[in-house]
């Protein structure tokens, strides 16, 4: 009898998905008391020093040298950049059409890792590109609902392609490296060029009030290093396409968080434009089975239950919990 097939895990699915939802209004919530830089600045120390014990217990690995260059830009692109882009978006973004408008950053990935890393999505990767990328125009011209701003979501375009150029720059790192090791280093090279505005950073500390610095916590342990735990519990169960459904169900869970907490709710326009997003990343992702051998070759017959390599559409969402 061949070995029983592990669970689904869908509730840290849910959670995942929840988690990172939830940095969208945790964002919106912040920007209240808070500048981007210094939100950037808190959140991304706070990682750091939650998960400095792990270094020093050996948890977390040694950086090498010859990785340095490639760890520093995933930090600038996947930490820094990605960080202020959107927390600036945010300022004129509802925290549901943000996360909408996110979710193009595995299109992007695709896009990149046709240039840089030659890979070939196929047609459905191309077209998945080309839908996903309308979706996000529809959004845009809907005016994100709430009174968003066009220069507001061109940021959070900007932020989705830094995100999706982080992802190109961890890929190989992931070969060498944990999960635990790319947030903590990939946090503290993000942190260094921040640091000119800590002194900001204090400052709002002692002047925002208790919930604007309770969703900078959030942001930076609940959103950050809890949902890699849950995060890393999926990839250790599930495969990389039941996976990437996690990714589907960040907007939602955002859309839905933004209007219970903040009574936000996006224009039909701008729903209908995330649902053409997410139909996009779907098409991307979803690829056709590879055929099975006749019985007759003479290449054994491919294992059940062990999952073909997922292709890079798929293999994203695997990188996706550092950034948001």
């Amino acid at each position: 009898m061949g070995e029983r097939r592990a669970a689904t895990p869908w509730k840290y699915m849910a959670a995942t998905a929840i988690l990172w939802g939830s940095a969208f209004p945790a964002i919106r919530v912040a920007l209240d008391g808070y500048s981007p830089t210094a939100m950037a600045v808190l959140r991304l120390a706070f990682a750091v020093v939650f998960l400095l014990p792990f270094l020093l217990t050996g948890r977390i690995s040694r950086l090498r040298r010859g990785d340095l260059l490639r760890m520093a830009g995933f930090g600038l692109t996947g930490m820094t950049a990605y960080q202020l882009l959107l927390y600036a978006g945010e300022q004129h973004v509802e925290g549901g059409t943000a996360a909408m408008l996110v979710a193009t950053s595995p299109v992007f990935a695709t896009a990149l890792g046709m240039l840089v890393l030659r890979e070939r999505p196929g047609a459905r990767g191309v077209a998945g590109l080309l839908i996903a990328l309308s979706g996000a125009l529809v959004v845009a011209l809907a005016g994100g609902g709430g009174g968003g701003s066009q220069a507001g979501m061109v940021m959070i375009v900007l932020a989705a392609a830094s995100q999706a150029t982080s992802f190109i720059l961890q890929k190989p790192l992931l070969r060498r490296y944990s999960g635990m090791d790319c947030i903590f280093y990939g946090s503290l090279f993000g942190l260094l060029p921040l640091l000119l505005f800590a002194p900001e950073a204090a400052g709002g500390l002692a002047t925002a009030g208790w919930q604007q610095t309770a969703a900078v916590v959030w942001l930076g342990l609940g959103c950050t290093v809890l949902a890699f735990c849950t995060w890393s519990r999926v990839l250790k169960a599930a495969s990389a396409s039941t996976s990437s459904l996690v990714l589907y169900a960040v907007p939602v869970a955002a859309l839905a968080l933004d209007a219970v907490l903040l009574g936000a709710v996006p224009t039909p326009m701008a729903g209908l434009g995330g649902l053409i997003v997410l139909a996009g990343v779907g098409t991307a992702a979803v690829r056709r089975p590879a055929p099975r051998p006749c019985p007759t070759d003479d290449a054994p017959a491919p294992v059940a239950d062990e999952p073909a390599p997922a292709p890079v559409a798929e293999r994203v969402p695997a990188t996706a919990g550092s950034g948001r």
